[in-house]
């Protein structure tokens, strides 16, 4: 058995979210005025463009990365996300739109069982 959780993001959480990855990582950040921003499917993967200074430059987001500030825009708002789910970044009706797909089918993970056997704890 499997759960499927989505979690649709508005233009400007996606952008909020890229912004805030890269002032953690220390990454540059475009100079200039953000003017627009766009999700492209291709090939099965999605990029998103963000536009500044009135489309004559412009900066493209690799999935992996959108799918990695997405994830931290989440836990930063307190998001419960499941640590052993799948997740993947799909375009559904031109949103970002994070899938967690659950896999009930696979051993439980107790952390905290093996946590109290290294302290010699009672479970």
């Amino acid at each position: 058995m499997k759960e499927l959780r989505c979690i649709l993001f508005k233009d400007r959480e996606v952008l909020s979210a890229i912004l805030d990855r890269k002032r953690r990582l220390k990454e540059e950040l475009p100079a200039g005025q953000i003017t627009g921003l766009s999700l492209n499917s291709v090939d099965e993967s999605i990029n998103c463009t963000i536009t500044y200074d009135n489309g004559h430059h412009s900066l493209t987001i690799p999935e992996t990365e959108l799918q990695a500030a997405l994830l931290a825009h989440c836990m930063a708002r307190k998001v419960p996300l499941p640590v052993d789910a799948d997740k993947n970044v799909h375009l559904i009706n031109g949103r970002a739109t994070l899938m967690i797909t659950i896999n009930f089918n696979r051993a439980a993970r107790l952390v905290h069982v093996a946590a109290a056997e290294k302290r010699a704890l009672p479970v």
